[in-house]
C-alpha cells in the first residue's frame, strides 16, 4: 500500500501501512518514488525485452501472509 490521498478515504489504512512494513521483507513501505522508477524502467530501453510481466514493487510483500484486518 501507498500513502495517497484516495488511499486516506481507506478504513484502517494506517494499519494496513503498519502491517505492510511489519511484515514485508524489507521491513518497511515502498515509495511512490520506487513505484516510478520501477516504471520508468519499463519504459526504458532496459526493458526492451520484457513483455507480459508482472512486476510486484511491494518490497517482498507479495511473498508474506498478509492477514485481514479486523473490523
Amino acid at each position: 500500500p501507498i500513502r495517497t490521498l484516495a488511499a486516506s478515504g481507506i478504513k484502517k489504512f494506517r494499519t494496513m501501512l503498519d502491517e505492510n512494513a511489519n511484515k514485508a521483507p524489507i521491513r518497511r513501505n515502498v515509495t511512490i518514488e520506487e513505484v516510478g522508477n520501477a516504471a520508468a524502467f519499463l519504459c526504458s530501453d532496459l526493458a526492451s525485452g520484457i513483455s507480459g510481466e508482472i512486476l510486484y514493487v511491494d518490497g517482498g510483500a507479495n511473498t508474506a501472509f498478509m492477514p485481514a484486518i479486523e473490523e
